[in-house]
């Protein structure tokens, strides 16, 4: 039995470490797969930007003067172009950004353009730069046309070397390549371990076959040139330019950082096996003893057993009149004491919040002396069950003495999370007591909350400021709780005073709708409006969502809230429509619960038939946490909303859980970039490069993009050179009631930023 134990065990760590090989090398495809598709897209952006140099030269030929300057890439902040040149019709030098005088190796490639009998919109040479340091600074042209006639060529170089230093701290490991290959299997550029290079021919090399694959995309197993193993990783095609972005990294790399962990795994196996060993010589050793002395104990084991047996029980009696209260059965203040040391030891450790509750029974004494003891222990009896039934099964509940109670809770959120405990045990304590020895008797609790570590770090001070805090609550009316820190007793007044009146604000309608624009990022006129919840309450005024929202999700009124959003939107735009004004998209936030709830398609079905809307006039915004709990269900519901004609916009897109999954799989037509990449765009290179290339690849998945938050100019003009489609925030638009929204729908261009 040792042996197959050892085989066994051998063979489980030999497959663990062959899983372990596998998933390693399937994980750095991914992250290559992940990296490559990032620089294709951004490389395609820079040589895209090639067209816009070859119009401006044009114009700078079909309209020359004195001062005229086409402009220098440098000076306008474009580090991709190192220089720039413009020739005319003859190949003579019309323009340099670096003022030389000749550009003999940019006037060279410039003619092969002009001078070729197939024109091509773009060329892009190889690394001829004379200067080995530079060999990835690649050439380009464009031949320069109006109308139908070659007016002349523009020509410059593109610095691979600087957009592949971007990706410098790229997370891939050691032995890390990024190359850049044209389509005839020259290396136009690499980066290997931070360190930029170029010049090999890897066509000739066999290396490169997948240069004339017709795949867009794949993965790479095979040795590079003068490497002494295999590479693995992916190669990425560009859509409109013959280019290759290859991602790789030495396959024995990947591998040898298992190793360290395979060594352990290895030698715990061997361990284990000497001890199943030892183990077992030791039991046959033990095993020959004790077939000797098992019969002389099988006598003295039969006479032990009554004697173990009564001092079991004994054990048992005594430990529970010393540790549990007699009545209650419950743990008496002395057990209460040991537990709730080791807890707030172990409470020490943690970040979260552990509360003690003091609870006092209302007017226990009439009771007692009314209906007797006996009336007043059965009640007892009854506060201590629904106590342990109102609480988790760690929590901690003890009888103290009398009419006193005390609790111990941990781990808990926040605040308000010590708060729906307090108001759960209030409520449950308060339901009537029913046939207590032919007696129905209503009573109340005062509860008392004390926090740790905030009130106090020793259980004596937690449990003599919570009794502070009771009588608070007996003062304020019993039947209540109050914190021993004041400051919390208002905010936990206030949410216990939302919550309740919640169901009469839906009800008496108190919620309202402001609306925001959204822009054309073209042109700035307004192109769709987003629906916010208010609530106008009666004595507090105007509440915005971050205060009412999650007490909504908390008590399960999230969805009849969603529905009746919907309903109030899908009348507002019915009311503008029958005033005639010119219409425009309302988008409405929709809840992960809502989203999981099947009736949903059915709900916004009968809102648009009761107010006579078209599909078109209503969006749907859905944040990616949806997704978290039943992703299949929440995909289904998306799916039958886009199937009535909904637009689906999928929101603070870039925060958590942001996936390309998501994107591809989802029938999403728009994503709304996070205000947190928009704040510090200007300043950030970071959050610049992630909007740049989310723009890039939502565009590539036929996605419109939003960008949220946008409040100065500067932002602006960055989201509209790096090609946004609209824009929302405060720089054009504060959420506004519906009257401010029918000027703006009157008179649009009054509104335009």
């Amino acid at each position: 039995m040792a042996f197959t134990l050892i085989v066994m065990i051998f063979a489980i760590t030999n497959s663990r470490i062959a899983v372990d090989r596998v998933e390693a090398l399937e994980k750095s495809v991914v992250t290559s797969s992940h990296v490559a598709s990032i620089v294709a897209a951004n490389l395609g952006e820079v040589f895209g930007r090639t067209s816009i140099y070859a119009r401006l030269s044009t114009t700078f030929l079909e309209q020359p003067h004195d001062n005229a300057q086409p402009g220098n890439p440098l000076a306008i902040g474009d580090a991709a172009f190192l220089r720039m040149a413009i020739f005319d019709a003859d190949g003579q030098l019309a323009y340099s950004s670096s003022r030389r005088e000749v550009e003999p190796e940019l006037q060279l490639f410039a003619r092969t353009v002009l001078y070729a009998e197939t024109p091509q919109w773009l060329v892009i040479g190889s690394n001829s730069v004379t200067d080995a340091r530079a060999g990835w600074r690649i050439p380009v042209a464009v031949p320069l046309v109006s109308g139908q006639r070659r007016i002349g060529a523009f020509a410059g170089y593109i610095d691979l070397g600087y957009l592949l230093a971007l990706y410098k701290e790229a997370s891939l490991g050691t032995r890390s390549r990024i190359e850049i290959i044209d389509n005839r299997g020259l290396q136009l550029a690499e980066m290997v371990d931070g360190t930029v290079s170029a010049g090999i021919d890897l066509e000739r090399t066999g290396y490169a076959s997948f240069i004339g694959s017709p795949q867009l995309s794949g993965t790479i197993d095979a040795a590079r040139p003068g490497d002494s193993g295999a590479s693995i990783g992916v190669f990425r095609r560009l859509d409109h330019f013959p280019l290759v972005v290859t991602v790789t990294r030495d396959r024995a790399a990947v591998l040898d950082e298992l190793t360290s962990r395979n060594t352990q795994s290895l030698i715990r196996a061997t361990l284990i096996s000497l001890l199943i060993l030892m183990a077992s010589a030791g039991l046959i050793v033990l095993a020959q003893r004790q077939r000797g002395l098992n019969a002389g104990l099988t006598a003295s084991e039969a006479r032990n057993r009554t004697l173990i047996n009564q001092l079991e029980a004994e054990k048992v009696r005594a430990f529970q009149l010393a540790s549990l209260d007699f009545l209650t059965n419950i743990p008496n203040r002395m057990k209460f004491y040991e537990l709730a040391a080791i807890e707030l030891s172990r409470a020490r450790r943690s970040r979260r919040l552990t509360a003690v509750f003091f609870l006092d029974l209302d007017k226990f004494k009439v009771i007692n002396d009314t209906h007797g003891h006996s009336v007043g222990d059965l009640l007892l009896q009854q506060v201590a069950s629904r106590l342990r039934l109102s609480l988790r099964g760690h929590d901690l509940a003890a009888r103290l003495g009398g009419d006193e109670f005390s609790v111990l809770v941990s781990d808990l959120d926040n605040d308000e999370a010590v708060a729906i405990v307090a108001r759960k045990l209030v409520a449950s304590l308060s339901e009537p007591y029913l046939d207590l020895d032919g007696h129905d008797l209503d009573i109340t609790p005062s509860i008392g909350v004390a926090l740790y570590p905030g009130d106090g770090e020793e259980i004596d001070t937690l449990l003599s400021r919570a009794d502070r805090a009771m009588y608070l609550a007996k003062q304020s009316g019993r039947g209540c709780f109050r914190f021993y820190e004041a400051s919390l007793n208002a905010t936990s007044a206030r949410s216990a005073e939302l919550v309740t009146r919640f169901a009469r604000a839906l009800r008496d309608g108190e919620f309202c709708l402001h609306y925001q624009q959204r822009v054309a990022c073209i042109d700035f006129r307004p192109v769709g409006l987003e629906a916010l919840v208010r609530w106008q309450h009666p004595e507090h005024g105007l509440i915005f969502p971050g205060e009412f929202i999650e007490l909504a999700e908390e008590h399960d009124c999230i969805v009849a809230l969603g529905n009746h959003v919907i309903d109030m939107a899908c009348a507002q735009v019915a009311h503008w429509q029958a005033l005639g004004l010119a219409l425009l998209p309302v988008a409405i936030n929709i809840s992960a619960r809502q989203l999981r709830d099947e009736t949903l398609p059915d709900i916004l079905t009968a809102c648009l038939k009761k107010y006579a809307l078209p599909a078109a006039l209503i969006e749907i915004e859905v944040t990616e946490s949806c997704f978290i709990e039943q992703p299949a269900l929440a995909e289904k519901v998306l799916r039958a909303l886009n199937e009535l004609g909904l637009r689906i916009s999928l929101d603070d897109y870039g925060t958590g859980f942001s996936g390309l999954s998501h994107l591809k799989r989802l029938p999403i037509s728009t994503v709304k970039i996070d205000r947190s990449f928009i704040r510090d765009i200007r300043n950030d290179n970071s959050d610049a490069v992630i909007v740049s290339s989310t723009i890039s690849l939502s565009h590539n998945l036929g996605l419109k993009v939003v960008a949220e938050g946008v409040e100065t100019r500067d932002q602006v003009v960055h989201l509209k050179t790096a090609g946004c489609d609209e824009l929302q925030g405060y720089y054009f638009h504060r959420p506004a009631p519906a009257a401010e929204i029918t000027a703006l729908l009157r008179h649009p261009q009054a509104y335009a930023a």
